[in-house]
């Protein structure tokens, strides 16, 4: 039997050095659609730039809701919705969410929130990502 107290090297964090260079089709976060080359073909984004765009899809899209992804992908915003004031309380709960549904991604390490603005109904977040490639940030508005 392996003794727990000696440390030695972290098996997840060897797989992720093996993983693949992460690619995602460009997106326009102005106009929420797709980039396209002159040519028509989609323009493609690599690392934290793919990332980022993987983040608004996954934030975008309630968890379990439809067929066509795996149940982990996603976030659940529904409970948010209409129950209660937004409020500090509230909008740590709603970051435990996100990050949850973050950290599903094998390329994202670990997701911090390095602000939390309340506006009246509103929750702006931005959070930082710690990802294999490096750090990136992200807004979101909820």
């Amino acid at each position: 039997m392996a003794n727990p107290f000696v440390t030695g090297p972290d098996v997840a964090q060897n797989l992720r050095t093996d993983l693949p260079v992460f690619r995602e089709f460009a997106w326009d976060y102005e106009k929420d659609q797709f980039l396209y080359d002159a040519d028509g073909s989609h323009k493609i984004v690599e690392k934290n730039e793919a990332i980022k765009v993987w983040v608004l899809h996954a934030l975008r899209c309630e968890r379990y809701r439809y067929l066509a992804y795996f149940d982990d992908y996603g976030i659940e915003l529904e409970p948010f919705v209409g129950t209660g004031p937004n409020d500090k309380e509230r909008s740590s709960e709603l970051f435990r969410y996100v990050k949850e549904g973050l950290l599903v991604n094998p390329y994202i390490l670990d997701v911090t929130a390095l602000s939390t603005l309340l506006d009246h109904k509103k929750i702006t977040m931005t959070l930082q990502l710690e990802t294999v490639y490096g750090t990136t940030s992200v807004g979101i508005e909820v």
